[in-house]
């Protein structure tokens, strides 16, 4: 009301988010009321069409074993669903479209908001598709040729029974978009390498769609039980040990009950610490299982940051008492604190992925790259985000290596900028090339090998203080082919014998160099081509695991086309009990 005047939004005044009903995690879980655990949240919004169809995501509802296609409404400023009964949740295939839509569209949000720009999908096209009835089987997947998320179903055996939609499942969405933003950052962490890299996509994924649930609010306090009249819980519900073992700490419940035969959720890291001997064993080499290390670090972290942040909450009789019975917190600030701190390790990890080496990775890469990147935008780490970090890694026996990061402000030998555009560092390949080829001595790079600039990204991060922290990230990739006796000559270290000299080998090197705000090189993130030693790991790694291609390559590809990769990834093995 303005001097007597009510103020009315005009029908097209532009909009940045609408709020919509989503699934917090599968229809299998249920809050106070009894019904499916929903909340109603902000999603970015574009203009839409029908599909429905926005700037970067595009819905495609098409069953290719039916044959059937719907067209669904564009969405609207309003949720139609924002009261629907849970049966309308679970069978309209109109609801179907929103959900997968709205939590695509708010896990790319998370990305682009922690690294300060748009992010490029991994695929020259600007639309994901996302399908969500796309067959009938327990598996959803990233496909880069078809540019699309595929969400399967599975009907059920009893006729009376409900179907199982992974597209409903809020953790199996995210997952599968996480996968989709690091193929666009990272695209090189799809070729064959060292048993961490394929893991990191797992792991990774995994962990944005713990802390993507974490993040909402209404969801923590239904987790945290009903509270008493006055709106407060014991303690004894937010101590460290019962929120390790919330229901929150799985993922896809629903989807893992059918694969599993009714035994629980697919993954379950977060509960299982990984044995002090991982690395050594042999059932740590599949992705999955070894990406659970970084989820049970992740998670503990999150647990520390959280009870960190809870501890000037707590009040009752004997609130002097640390451990005290009696002691009460109020729900809803303990879940605002819960969501926060979900929040802020979610952006620390996030922000860590443009520090990354494009090529080559292993664990202790994204220890480095958190650190760097979060020093950058908080320097002072006033609550020790940074000390407990290190310290979780440190338990699962992951170190940091600093060799393969040049602090370029603090070398003896500054680069040269004579003849080089400032500008163009912050967005023209051709530019960053003749930067590093001006200084491949100083930056200690071999340009006898075959060397591409493959993205300059400029980003602008947010600190803490509010400051904005402008930077320009570009990656670089080195690329050589050689013959397992050529290896041999030039490295003078012998591969396994199972692999016969002629065999051709791939072999990549690279870096990732970050620009500050005037076009100074700050940082030069880098894994050498030459690394003998790690090449050599790598390629018997390869051999061992048959990773041979179609010419009998190793190196090049697994052999499947690269679109596959995570069907195969992702690819149902009910005797094990594993996959989506």
């Amino acid at each position: 009301m303005t001097d007597g005047v009510e103020y009315a939004e005009p029908a097209d005044e532009p909009r940045t988010h609408v709020t919509l009903r989503l699934i917090a995690q599968d229809p299998t879980v249920s809050g106070d009321d009894g019904r499916i655990l929903t909340a109603q949240v902000k999603v970015p919004w574009s203009r839409m069409e029908d599909g429905p169809r926005g700037a970067r995501l595009h819905v495609v509802d098409y069953d290719t074993a039916t044959g059937r296609y719907i067209k669904h409404e564009a969405l609207g400023k309003e949720d139609l669903y924002a009261s629907a009964d849970d049966e309308v949740l679970r069978t309209d295939k109109a609801f179907h479209a929103q959900h997968v839509y709205a939590t695509a569209a708010r896990t790319l949000a998370l990305f682009e908001t922690a690294l300060g720009r748009r992010l490029p999908w991994g695929f020259r096209s600007h639309h994901l598709f996302l399908v969500p009835h796309a067959f009938p089987e327990a598996n959803a997947y990233y496909s880069f040729e078809d540019h699309a998320l595929l969400f399967g179903y599975v009907p059920p055996p009893d006729p009376r029974g409900a179907t199982v939609y992974t597209c409903l499942s809020h953790d199996v969405v995210v997952h599968e978009t996480t996968h989709a933003v690091l193929d666009g950052l990272r695209g090189r962490f799809l070729e064959p390498s060292l048993p961490d890299q394929a893991a990191f996509h797992e792991g990774f994924a995994d962990i944005v769609a713990l802390l993507s649930v974490f993040s909402m609010r209404p969801v923590i306090e239904q987790a945290l039980g009903v509270p008493d009249r006055s709106g407060r819980i014991p303690r004894s519900r937010v101590q460290p040990k019962t929120l390790k073992a919330n229901m929150l700490a799985r993922v896809a419940e629903q989807v893992g009950s059918v694969l599993t035969q009714g035994r629980g959720a697919l993954r379950e890291s977060a509960l299982k610490p990984p044995p002090d001997d991982w690395a050594r064993r042999t059932d740590f080499l599949e992705p999955h299982r070894r990406g659970e290390v970084l989820v049970a670090i992740a998670f503990d972290l999150l647990i520390s940051i959280w009870d960190k942040r809870l501890q000037a909450l707590f009040w009752g009789p004997n609130a002097e008492a640390p451990r005290g019975r009696g002691v009460t917190v109020d729900r809803a600030r303990a879940a605002e604190e819960g969501a926060k701190a979900a929040t802020q390790l979610l952006t620390m990890l996030i922000r860590g992925l443009d520090y990354l080496p494009p090529v080559e990775f292993d664990f202790g890469d994204l220890l480095n790259a958190v650190l760097l990147a979060d020093h950058e935008v908080a320097p002072d780490d006033d609550l020790g985000y940074r000390t407990l970090l290190c310290e979780g890694f440190r338990k699962a026996g992951i170190q940091r290596s600093t060799a393969r990061v040049t602090d370029v402000l603090k070398s003896e030998l500054a680069p040269h900028y004579l003849g080089i555009n400032f500008a163009g560092l912050r967005s023209d390949r051709d530019e960053v090339f003749r930067f590093l080829w001006q200084n491949a001595r100083r930056l200690d790079v071999d340009t006898d090998y075959y060397t591409v600039i493959e993205s300059v990204l400029p980003t602008q991060r947010i600190g803490p203080d509010g400051l904005i922290v402008p930077e320009s990230v570009a990656t670089y990739v080195q690329m050589a082919e050689l013959t397992a006796r050529e290896f041999a000559e030039r490295s003078g270290l012998q591969l396994s014998p199972a692999i016969a000299p002629e065999t051709v080998l791939q072999l990549f090197g690279g870096g990732t160099l970050i620009f500050d705000q005037f076009g100074r090189l700050k940082l030069h993130i880098h894994k050498r081509l030459d690394d003998w030693r790690r090449q050599q790991r790598r390629i018997d790694h390869l051999a061992r695991t048959g990773r041979l291609d179609a010419k009998q390559r190793l190196g090049f590809s697994d052999g499947a086309a690269r679109g596959q990769t995570f069907a195969e990834l992702h690819r149902t093995q009910q005797s094990v009990g594993e996959e989506w």
